[in-house]
């Protein structure tokens, strides 16, 4: 089954060059499609050309052969048609959306057509007074629209909430950006603490080993202690007087030294008597002895 191809959108044909497929001559650019809205179909476009765009020129659609990113190819040449016929041409481009209880929805910007058939398959509108610039853009199928006139189209609200989103606008992706965030955290959150019990655990084993093996080691140097015989080690030993002079007794050896003093010689007396004792004793006490004086 042959895959269909996406649909083209109306914004992406505006402003192209148009190009003769068969002289590649410019003809000018794209101004404006060509609509039909009650039928909710792409008949053509009106292409400008000359001073200012003055000159207007249209093409019906199987004339379109092919629409690339910097240009649009056309296989035969185009119609003259009035410029005041231009301006009449109906589009839905930039009439707001109500729903059928009388809510303004939002504002329709752009649309996707069928390049074959022409056929408008959705209506892109945003609730974003920006037009679409930066607020979330939906899709609108061609054929909910329930009435239009007065550059209002109608829709059921029922269905408002069924529609397909076809952007995010800025303040989706920036919820969508912190909720992330918020997932992000949680998860760094759990991550953090998850490694630091394993920290934990780590440091709880490492001090355990170190406990046991500081234990072990105590166990081994008391077997130690226990094995050695304090009875059978040698005692210090007694230092002795050495028998080698001191360096200061040779000092006065070339001093010259005193003679030799033999003792006294003691005489023997003879015995005395007991007179002799008595006067002696008796002119010693005597101060006026004649002898003594």
């Amino acid at each position: 089954m042959p895959q269909q191809p996406d649909p083209t959108r109306h914004s992406d044909v505006l402003n192209q060059v148009v190009l003769d497929r068969r002289s590649l001559q410019e003809l000018g650019q794209v101004e404006v499609l060509w609509t039909y809205p009650q039928m909710h179909r792409v008949l053509g476009f009106i292409c400008r050309s000359g001073w200012l765009g003055a000159k207007k020129t249209a093409f019906n659609l199987d004339q379109l052969d092919a629409i690339g990113v910097n240009g649009v190819l056309v296989n035969s040449k185009p119609v003259d048609t009035d410029a005041d016929k231009v301006r009449q041409i109906e589009s839905l481009v930039g009439w707001e959306v109500w729903t059928d209880n009388g809510e303004r929805a939002g504002k329709i910007i752009d649309y996707l057509f069928d390049l074959e058939t022409g056929d408008i398959e959705h209506y892109l509108f945003t609730s974003n007074s920006l037009g679409g610039m930066a607020g979330t853009i939906f899709m609108l199928p061609s054929n909910y629209i329930l009435s239009f006139g007065n550059r209002r189209v109608l829709v059921p609200a029922g269905a408002l909430r069924s529609f397909a989103l076809y952007r995010e606008g800025i303040q989706e992706k920036f919820s969508k950006v912190t909720e992330l965030f918020k997932e992000e955290k949680s998860q760094l959150t759990q991550d953090m603490r998850s490694l630091l019990d394993q920290a934990r655990e780590r440091a709880k084993l490492v001090a355990e080993q170190a406990r046991e093996k500081a234990k072990t080691v105590a166990e081994r140097v008391d077997e130690f202690i226990d094995d050695i015989d304090l009875d059978e080690t040698p005692s210090a030993p007694v230092a002795t007087p050495s028998t080698d002079p001191a360096p200061w007794d040779d000092w006065d050896s070339d001093l010259p030294k005193p003679p030799v003093q033999s003792p006294p010689r003691t005489v023997p007396q003879p015995p005395r008597s007991a007179a002799s004792e008595q006067s002696s004793e008796k002119s010693s006490d005597d101060p006026w002895d004649d002898d003594s004086w």
